[in-house]
């Protein structure tokens, strides 16, 4: 309620910010702005061109705002969810599929010949070009190309393995596509596991630097690094299993609320979605542990992954509390189907490195990340291999 409560006078605030800004149409790009926009490489996409339906938690009415008035939420350190596509998403009603989990771990097997074949090496061959763009600003040129550029790596990763996975783009409203493989199962039912790739410079989102390595380039090769085993161990799913890479994750879950709101009205069956969200940072001053967030997400998803991390890792598990608009989990338990995120400890704000030119590959610790790795692999196991309705 804090939070919302800050936020409800940010939002109050907008107006003077934006005069401050510059004067101009509502929904539009300030002059001010328009001086760093060198080349159409750095310059955003239409999405902003009306005002946007933001929403900053449960207990405060969504409000329409322009790019500038998110701007300030965004550097306030205010999260929120862009509910202009997915109102229907945020209906009181909204129920999901009943799905069921498994109560007893029974691939114990299968994973560990899988994790066995799990290696960092991957993190750092992917991450280095992929933190070397300028940023991955999802309405943005920038943000095209990096989605497209890692679709391109799974594209190759799936061919070498001739496996029956299908890799596809999801467009969206914005010029960033979120990307999704799919290793096909012999049921109707599926299970989600998740990165999102986009980045943002905090204080110029389109044109400043924002490498990205850590958020979340690291979920992204962690789930990029268990696909590539499952590939590997010639995985057949009972259920079919999805990895998905969100685009707009930063803009408030803009990919992640599409596709939800996607397989909801198509009526698919997801069984649950466990989301990677920034895996390769912690204070070596503290635990070292897997961070799991207790609010908005199913509690026996998270018992479930508690215990596959007692099972596959050699890391314990602490809750935490994340806030609304988190990160991609909010989405599918905002759907009403079962979802938990994994992270990378139990503080949400140690690494300060993110949103800055400073988020690079050398802040990192690929054998925390290969932990997420297990944790992924088991997850995908475990919950496709269980018993389908």
């Amino acid at each position: 309620m804090r939070v919302a409560l800050v936020a409800l006078a940010l939002v109050a605030a907008v107006g003077a910010v934006q005069h401050a800004f510059a004067p101009g149409p509502v929904g539009h790009v300030s002059e001010s702005h328009n001086d760093v926009r060198m080349s159409a490489e750095f310059q955003p996409g239409s999405l902003y061109d009306s005002r946007r339906l933001i929403k900053v938690s449960e207990h405060v009415r969504a409000r329409w705002m322009s790019l500038d008035a998110i701007l300030v939420l965004r550097q306030a350190g205010v999260r929120f969810m862009d509910i202009t596509d997915a109102q229907d998403l945020h209906d009181l009603s909204v129920s999901g599929y009943e799905s069921t989990l498994p109560l007893e771990l029974s691939q114990g097997d299968a994973v560990n010949k899988t994790l066995a074949l799990l290696s960092t090496d991957l993190y750092g061959l992917v991450l280095e070009p992929f933190t070397a763009f300028h940023n991955r600003y999802y309405d943005s040129e920038n943000g095209r190309k990096s989605s497209k550029w890692l679709q391109e790596q799974i594209e190759e990763m799936v061919a070498m393995a001739k496996a029956n996975v299908t890799v596809t783009s999801v467009e969206h409203r914005f010029k960033q596509p979120s990307v999704v493989a799919r290793i096909h199962g012999q049921s109707d039912e599926i299970v989600v596991v998740s990165a999102h790739q986009d980045s943002v410079n905090m204080w110029l989102p389109w044109f400043g630097r924002a490498s990205g390595a850590d958020d979340d380039g690291s979920g992204t090769v962690t789930i990029l690094e268990a696909l590539r085993v499952l590939l590997e161990s010639s995985f057949a799913p009972r259920r079919t299993v999805e990895l998905h890479w969100y685009a707009g994750e930063e803009g408030g879950l803009l990919g992640s609320q599409a596709i939800a709101k996607q397989y909801k009205d198509e009526g698919r069956k997801v069984v649950a979605n466990l989301h990677f969200d920034m895996t390769g940072f912690w204070k070596r001053t503290e635990p070292e542990v897997i961070g799991l967030v207790a609010d908005r997400t199913d509690p026996e998803t998270r018992d479930l992954v508690k215990k596959l991390a007692r099972a596959y890792t050699r890391l314990e598990t602490r809750e935490f509390e994340c806030g609304y608009g988190c990160s991609d989990h909010a989405s599918w338990n905002q759907a009403g189907f079962r979802s938990a995120m994994a992270f990378e400890s139990d503080q949400l704000e140690a690494n300060t490195h993110i949103h800055s030119p400073e988020d690079t590959v050398a802040t990192l610790d690929f054998n925390h990340m290969l932990e997420f790795s297990k944790l992924a692999v088991a997850f995908a196991y475990e919950v496709g291999n269980a018993k389908t309705s």
